[in-house]
């Protein structure tokens, strides 16, 4: 039976919208019984921790653990005493080894785990570290006298290195990957890069499993390894946001979904969520096979459900969204801060993790313009919650304010949960899912006043958002875990008769 392979980066602490789309998609062809796993590129350590309370660890197969033959986790773990007995020479108390009185060896843990361990030479620098994950080396990193690294290799269980990647200075003298040597299958490969790698690493997929199928989550992850394969499999690209940069049908393509589309006839097929996404890729690109299956779904108990609308807080607003420029969170902040003026009893919760780029720059602008705004006791950032179950049930109303959307996963959670939504009308998701008088309403993109007088209008009215609530789970049905898990079933029996 074929096997499916859903490719992203990496499953972490902070796992977003798309990994919790795959482990979902991953729970839907288990109740199928068609073979699928979630294949990861990068390597981090504890990710098993996160992967325990979601899915079984046989259900991820990393690159890195496929190459050295280590487990997601291990089982009986070593302990750290064991590990530290005669490790070296050089007596270990307390964390810390010397010789001659100057300290050469310096063990990192916590709680009885392993985290890394240093051995400085005899001028104090660090020369190596090893790294451990559940007390088990896993790779080690050598660096230069300016503490630059030079190479990482990585071991088998028996402790044999099987991998090494070597580094080199490149701009801002930062290490640059030049060169990953691979002892395989008796020989040893030589890679320029992670792509070339990740092209080998689904090529010995595709030859460990006959009729694979591999479906990209992650195009920067999955499309370049796409076009380096050799071996024969079938290649679909899912999109989970817009294909265009300015989200029109004729608007300049992303980078990744240019290099899709050339492709050409080594993509099988490119799945969208939306109707109208998949009829702009269709238009644009005739020759591109385009299937709409929703990335993500609710529990069918969930919409039989409808939650009492007096559980709900009056004036509570919620946003779920990462904290991003393209998420435009500054619209509902000001329109909230307007509204708050005429109902002091509304407040607004901000929840998503924040984004890094430029030393989080965009969380930064936003707090001082609640700051600025004097809205500090009623607006508030909850950060990253991995389970909106109780925010969704207890407000009165979600607010959309983004550029755009390749589904918008939090419209339908909240809609699932009874709670109405009030969005912009942008590409793609929205439309779809918001019904207008009905389960929320929908308004121009980025109109600040038009979203400043329906949230005004909704929250002094409550009883038009008990209508909405009362509609809300049913309206999404069509979103629910049977009718998906079909649209899959259909899906997979099609790629059977045209393999």
């Amino acid at each position: 039976m074929t096997t499916h392979y859903f490719l992203t980066s990496q499953i972490d602490e902070y796992t977003s919208a798309i990994e919790i789309a795959q482990i979902k998609r991953l729970h839907l062809f288990t109740t199928l019984k068609v073979p699928a796993k979630i294949v990861t590129r990068n390597h981090i350590r504890g990710s098993n921790r996160v992967l325990q309370p979601l899915i079984e660890s046989h259900q991820v197969i990393n690159l890195y653990q496929y190459f050295t033959g280590l487990p997601n986790y291990f089982e009986p773990y070593p302990k750290a005493k064991d590990v530290l007995f005669n490790l070296t020479n050089i007596q270990i108390e307390n964390g810390q080894g010397f010789k001659d009185g100057k300290l050469r060896v310096r063990v990192n843990q916590k709680d009885g785990w392993i985290n890394n361990i240093d051995y400085l030479d005899q001028f104090g620098f660090t020369d190596r570290r090893d790294l451990y994950d559940f007390n088990q080396r896993v790779y080690s990193e050598y660096f230069d006298d300016h503490a630059k690294l030079v190479t990482r290799t990585f071991y088998q269980k028996d402790g044999h290195v099987v991998m090494t990647e070597y580094y080199r200075g490149g701009p801002d003298n930062r290490p640059v990957l030049t060169l990953i040597q691979l002892q395989h299958n008796g020989k040893l490969w030589q890679f320029d890069n992670q792509d070339e790698l990740m092209g080998y690493f689904l090529d010995c997929l595709a030859a460990d499993n006959s009729g694979v199928t591999f479906y990209s989550d992650r195009e920067e992850i999955a499309i370049p390894a796409f076009k380096l394969m050799t071996k024969p499999a079938k290649r679909y690209l899912i999109l989970h946001s817009i294909f265009t940069q300015n989200a029109k049908r004729t608007g300049k393509l992303f980078p990744y979904v240019q290099q899709a589309i050339d492709l050409k006839d080594k993509l099988s097929g490119i799945i969208v969520s939306t109707r109208q996404e998949a009829h702009d890729i269709q238009s644009r690109f005739p020759s591109v096979k385009t299937t709409v299956i929703p990335v993500s779904y609710l529990d069918d108990q969930l919409i039989k459900q409808s939650p009492p609308f007096s559980d709900r807080i009056p004036g509570k607003v919620i946003a779920v969204a990462r904290v991003t420029p393209l998420k435009q969170l500054a619209h509902i902040i000001r329109a909230i801060v307007l509204v708050h003026a005429h109902l002091p009893f509304v407040s607004l919760d901000i929840y998503g993790y924040e984004d890094a780029i430029n030393n989080f720059q965009e969380g930064n602008t936003l707090r001082q313009l609640v700051k600025q705004s004097e809205a500090e006791s009623y607006i508030t950032f909850k950060g990253y919650v991995p389970d909106l179950t109780s925010a969704c049930q207890h407000a009165d109303l979600l607010t959309l304010t983004s550029s755009y959307e390749g589904f918008a996963m939090a419209i339908l959670e909240a809609l699932g949960y009874g709670c109405p939504v009030l969005s912009y009308d942008i590409n793609y998701g929205p439309a779809e899912m918001v019904q207008n008088n009905h389960n929320g309403e929908l308004i121009g993109p980025g109109d600040e006043f038009e979203l400043y007088r329906h949230l005004l209008h909704l929250l002094t009215h409550r009883e038009i958002l008990q209508r909405y609530s009362r509609d809300a789970p049913a309206s999404v049905e069509k979103y629910s875990a049977s009718h998906v898990r079909q649209i899959w079933h259909n899906f997979i029996e099609d790629q059977r008769i045209t393999r």
